[in-house]
This record gives C-alpha cells, sequence and structure tokens, in this order.
C-alpha cells in the first residue's frame, strides 16, 4: 500500500488547522454581530431556541413535534417545553391528525403570526444596517460566498438551480482568461488532457478576438456562487455560416438544464443572424455534449483519429441545418 508523504500529512494537518481556526473566529464575529450570545432576541422575552422554533412552524405553515425536532435537532423535552409555553401564551395552536388522534400538527395563531413578523423585520433590519456601508458589487460577494458555504457544506436546500445561474454575454476583463482556466482545469480532470489542450483554447480566443464583431458573433458566460460554470459561443464564419465553439458546463452543474439553457440561446441567436449552417469541432470523449447537439438538430459528419494533447481520440464534426 502506497502510504502518503510524512511532509504531505503534516502540510494537511496544518491546513486543517487553520480552517478549522478561521470558522471559529468567523463564527465567533458573526454570532457576537447578531446579538446570538444574548439570553434574549432583540429585548424579547424569546430566547433564540424559542424563535427558531417559531420560524420552522411559521415555515412550514403547518408541523409536527417530530419535524421541529429533527430540523433543528432539539431535546425532545426541551421542546416539549416550549410548546407548552407556546400554546399557553396563545402563539400556537395544536390540531389533531384525523389519521392518528394521539398525534397533532401545528399552526401559528394570529398572535404568533404577528410576533414572527416582527421578529423577521427585526432581523431583516439588523443584517440591513451591518450592510449599509458596503458597495453594492461587494454586497453580492457576501450573498455569493454565503451561498456557495451552504452549496460546499450540502446544506438542505443548498444544491444549485437553474434559476440560481445567471446567464449574460456581454464580455467584460478577465471572462478570457476564466474560459481558457475552466477549459484548463476540467479537460485535465476528466479525460486528461494536458498544457497543449489549454494553449489551444488560447490560440482559438485570440483568433476570435481578431474578428470578433458583436453584431454576429455571441459568447453567453453562465456564473452562480460569483464563479464561472459554463458557457458557449456562437462565431460567425463566411458564406452565412457560423460556428459553435466552446460549450462547456462545470461537472457540478450538469443536470439542472443549464446546457439546455445556452444550447437553446444559442440556437435562437442563429436563427436571429439567419444562419444557413451551423457547425461544431467536438472528440468522441464528449458523449454527453454529443447527445445534447443531437437533441438540437445536430449531425455527426464526420469522425478522424487523431492524436491531440496527449490522447488517442477521434475529431469529429457536427452541423445542423437551420
Amino acid at each position: 500500500m502506497i502510504q502518503e508523504p510524512v511532509g504531505a500529512q503534516q502540510t494537511s494537518k496544518s491546513q486543517d488547522a487553520a480552517l478549522i481556526a478561521g470558522i471559529r473566529q468567523f463564527n465567533r464575529y458573526y454570532t457576537i454581530q447578531l446579538g446570538l450570545l444574548q439570553q434574549h432576541i432583540f429585548d424579547s422575552e424569546y430566547s433564540l431556541t424559542d424563535v427558531r422554533v417559531l420560524y420552522e412552524i411559521h415555515f412550514n405553515g403547518k408541523t409536527t413535534a417530530t419535524g421541529i425536532r429533527e430540523a433543528l435537532l432539539i431535546d425532545p423535552g426541551y421542546l416539549s417545553r416550549i410548546l407548552r409555553k407556546f400554546e399557553k401564551q396563545g402563539l400556537v395552536i395544536k390540531h389533531p391528525l384525523p389519521e392518528d388522534g394521539r398525534s397533532a400538527y401545528l399552526t401559528l395563531t394570529a398572535r404568533g403570526q404577528k410576533l414572527m413578523q416582527t421578529m423577521n423585520e427585526l432581523s431583516d433590519n439588523q443584517i440591513r444596517q451591518m450592510l449599509e456601508n458596503l458597495a453594492p458589487e461587494e454586497r453580492v460577494k457576501i450573498g455569493d460566498a454565503m451561498r456557495l458555504v451552504r452549496y460546499l457544506l450540502k446544506a438542505p436546500g443548498g444544491a444549485p438551480r437553474l434559476e440560481d445561474v445567471v446567464i449574460r454575454h456581454e464580455l467584460r476583463p478577465g471572462d478570457l482568461g476564466n474560459i481558457v482556466r475552466l477549459h484548463g482545469e476540467i479537460y485535465e480532470k476528466e479525460y486528461g488532457y494536458n498544457i497543449e489542450f489549454e494553449q489551444y483554447v488560447m490560440e482559438t480566443i485570440s483568433d476570435f478576438m481578431k474578428t470578433y464583431d458583436p453584431s454576429k458573433d455571441r459568447v453567453w458566460l453562465a456564473s452562480c456562487f460569483g464563479e464561472m460554470v459554463g458557457m458557449i459561443a456562437i462565431i460567425h464564419r463566411p458564406n452565412r455560416k457560423a460556428q459553435l465553439r466552446w460549450f462547456l458546463l462545470r461537472p457540478d452543474f450538469r443536470g439542472i438544464g443549464l446546457g439546455r439553457a445556452l444550447m437553446e440561446k444559442a440556437m435562437e441567436f442563429c436563427r436571429q443572424q439567419q444562419f444557413k449552417e451551423v457547425y461544431l469541432l467536438t472528440t468522441n470523449q464528449q458523449g454527453k455534449a454529443a447527445s445534447i447537439y443531437t437533441k438540437h438538430g445536430f449531425i455527426k459528419t464526420a469522425s478522424v483519429p487523431e492524436t491531440l494533447w496527449g490522447q488517442d481520440l477521434y475529431e469529429e464534426r457536427y452541423e445542423r441545418k437551420m
């Protein structure tokens, strides 16, 4: 069995320790900022746990004690005491379940809803004050970073959805470099392509920029959590033809409909430009992308064996009549 070098193990432990220390430092800062160390929230009679229980009932419309306990990982006895207090205060009401008279679901009363509305407004104002001195782009970065943390830690509801992705087509400084970087990273990891492939992508972009005409050419860039996650381009060619290039998605953003959304934007642009034909060059290794091409009317017209980027493969051409 091959063991990891001692130096690498020590480096990994050091990195983990630094990461853990950084997370704990952030937690200490944020809990102080939100006043979570106070016995009561917003100078009310309610603790943080009280408000979280109310929020679970409010958010779900109706829920059970079991649902709250599983969501908050709270002690059953402690939760029972909180719910009894809320019932006495007229904040929560129990509704027996028809199929099991011993169980009940919980809803907020009008008084409970009013309290929850007040708490939400106070919480929103508190965070608004934290953000008020930040520039708009800094606010966007904070929002992206928090969504990214939830995604990486696999929090419920943290997985990316198509509606979370922003697709734009105006080119900005840094975009071309990110296109090259993403191609280099993904193709090396998935197919073992060497550094020559990254050079090839740089050359295609250099050639593209020499004749770039925003009225005839378009590059769509998809971003989420503040990072580029996908792209596609249509480049005009002579005789009213066009070439589709740089169609790529980050692996963790496949399967949410992003590839289809990008392809549809590209094909609609081709129709608007009244191109007679669209073609693309790919390899036999990109099977998933090829399935998207064929679903959108592309037909494979050539397959030639090549040795490229450290790989023995078939370079393939697909065409679609518009």
